[in-house]
């Protein structure tokens, strides 16, 4: 089914729920939500936090980033650190339609900022003219993410990440010192979570991947008799040749020295 984008204007503002500010202290926990009662608008102030949608969406979102959460969508949030805090704000749209999630980051993040700790004050306030201000300030909000995101201010998906960290590996495979750690901290999300992310993209684990690339190279390196087993080893990111044998003949069944000879 398609789904709404807001980012192309139009929608109506029903009804302003309530505005928070909060501290989520979840320190690497997964947090599962079955169904949004409502839309909302968040702003990172500190911290990361990774989001994955039952549609398949996905994206990581830090500091000084908008995430758009739509009314009914299910998803599942990875808080990476104790630091993640935010500017929270619940409403309604007037349309029935499923709409996108999405993040974006604002061109002048201050701005945006402010704009969001303004709304929270006016919000908290709760004098006769207070609601009306809010909505004012929630359609700035509103007109703020469709600018930015109309102006590509988009942080990669936490997909494209992964797809990134994938090819990374098919290029520096080589390289012994390459570990999961790595290519998490290069996606900017936490090791369980690329992990998981990496299994659900490519059917396997990234260490799987590793090695299967690794053996993959071995293989092409074992054809040129001018280099050693040793060779051959560390050239596809082996620790060492001991460990390339052990590996190479458990993965394919035969030693690395009788598999160059069905070479010839």
């Amino acid at each position: 089914m398609n789904k709404t984008e807001i980012s192309l204007g139009g929608l109506y503002i029903n009804k302003l729920i309530n505005v928070i500010r909060s501290q989520n202290r979840n320190h690497h926990k997964l947090l599962k939500v079955n169904c949004r009662h409502s839309d909302a608008f968040v702003y990172v102030i500190s911290g990361s936090c990774s989001y994955e949608f039952d549609d398949g969406t996905a994206f990581s979102v830090g500091e000084g980033d908008i995430i758009y959460l739509p009314h009914q969508a299910k998803y599942t949030m990875f808080i990476h650190d104790e630091n993640y805090r935010f500017i929270f704000c619940d409403f309604k749209f007037d349309s029935i339609e499923p709409r996108q999630s999405f993040v974006c980051t604002p061109k002048n993040r201050t701005h945006a900022e402010n704009l969001f700790i303004k709304l929270l004050n006016v919000y908290s306030a709760k004098t006769a003219a207070s609601t009306a201000e809010a909505i004012s300030l929630l359609y700035a909000v509103y007109a703020l993410l469709i600018s930015a995101k109309n102006e590509s201010y988009m942080p990669k998906t936490v997909k494209e990440k992964i797809a990134h960290a994938k090819d990374y590996v098919d290029t520096n495979f080589g390289d012994a010192d390459l570990t999961i750690a790595t290519l998490a901290n290069g996606a900017g999300i936490s090791e369980v979570y690329f992990r998981r992310l990496f299994q659900a993209a490519y059917g396997c684990s990234p260490s799987q991947y590793i090695l299967s690339v690794r053996l993959k190279n071995a293989k092409q390196y074992l054809k040129y008799p001018f280099l050693t087993v040793e060779d051959c080893a560390i050239k596809s990111g082996f620790s060492s040749a001991q460990y390339f044998c052990r590996v190479f003949k458990k993965e394919l069944g035969v030693s690395p020295t009788k598999y160059r000879k069905t070479m010839k």
